[in-house]
């Protein structure tokens, strides 16, 4: 039987970078973030499995595992495919927001969130542009009553949404979910508020801690 942890990471990691294929719940990621795959492949016991994607002919190796969750708890199936599903297409519900917990709110920000700097003012961005508008009505309403965080719909190219954390609700977002990013140091520059998009992951983790606690 599929644990709440594994529920989770699933929950979490459909609104990010997994997918359902065939009954498979797929995880993915690049080669450069092979560490965080390997700690979810962890999670469920898997190995993970390596591919090559072609595109304007150069090759980004990419790794995957899939877990067959159909078998494993289809009641959990059932809820993922009328909450989050609706044509082929994800189609966010508050319903299914609702279920997740800082977990799979870890994952969600590991998968599409970043830190980003503007006229030297730190941001968080949350990629979750394949959603429309009122799907985005619906996640700002998660936010606040879940977690009283306040975001913001920002739209890019007067097409795609995104939601956006100023840096008071950013330090909100980043004590719930420091804890789980921690356990995977080469994801720790997704809550690094010192990070300056030159590599560099931070001095000392500890500060990164500190930093936390003295802004909460």
């Amino acid at each position: 039987m599929i644990s709440l942890s594994q529920k989770q990471i699933i929950l979490g990691g459909l609104l990010g970078d997994s997918s359902i294929n065939n009954k498979n719940v797929q995880f993915s990621q690049s080669i450069k973030q092979k560490e965080y795959l390997l700690w979810k492949a962890k999670q469920f016991n898997k190995d993970i499995k390596y591919i090559n994607n072609t595109f304007n002919e150069k090759k980004y190796p990419r790794c995957y595992f899939y877990y067959y969750i159909k078998n494993e708890d289809i009641q959990f199936y059932s809820f993922i495919c009328k909450n989050l599903y609706s044509k082929s297409r994800k189609k966010i519900s508050l319903k299914y927001l609702n279920e997740l917990d800082a977990l799979s709110l870890a994952i969600w920000w590991m998968d599409d969130g970043s830190i980003c700097l503007s006229k030297r003012n730190r941001y968080g961005k949350l990629a979750t542009e394949c959603f429309n508008y009122e799907e985005h009505i619906l996640m700002k309403k998660y936010f606040k009553e879940k977690w009283n965080i306040n975001v913001q719909i920002k739209s890019e190219k007067n097409k795609y949404y995104f939601l956006r954390f100023n840096v008071t609700e950013l330090k909100k977002l980043i004590s719930i979910i420091y804890k789980y990013v921690c356990e995977i140091p080469s994801m720790i520059y997704k809550i690094d508020l010192q990070y300056q998009y030159n590599g560099r992951i931070g001095n000392d983790f500890i500060d990164v801690y500190n930093y936390i606690n003295e802004h909460k």
